[in-house]
């Protein structure tokens, strides 16, 4: 049984990962567009992505620490967590 709660831990820490990245991703995107942007609507509408953008990644940085916390000897978390706090030091505008 323990083998399923370990598969499923490192699907749960994947699916993590990968959304982080993607919010990294498109928050480069939209901090990009910002620079260029001479519409004030859409300068606002990309304004309000990133800051919902920002809180996502608070959250995922949460679990983070907290499955990690939790299972300290997991390499999956150590890494989760790793790959966290270098999404969450990427600089915005």
């Amino acid at each position: 049984m323990k083998k399923k709660i370990y598969s499923y831990s490192e699907s749960l820490t994947l699916t993590l990962c990968k959304e982080i990245e993607y919010i990294k991703s498109r928050s480069k995107m939209i901090n990009y567009s910002l620079k260029y942007c001479q519409n004030k609507l859409l300068s606002k509408r990309l304004k309000s992505e990133l800051t919902k953008l920002d809180s996502y990644k608070l959250k995922i940085a949460n679990i983070s620490q907290s499955l990690f916390q939790k299972n300290q000897d997991n390499l999956s978390f150590e890494f989760f967590l790793e790959i966290t706090r270098r999404s969450i030091s990427f600089q915005q505008i």
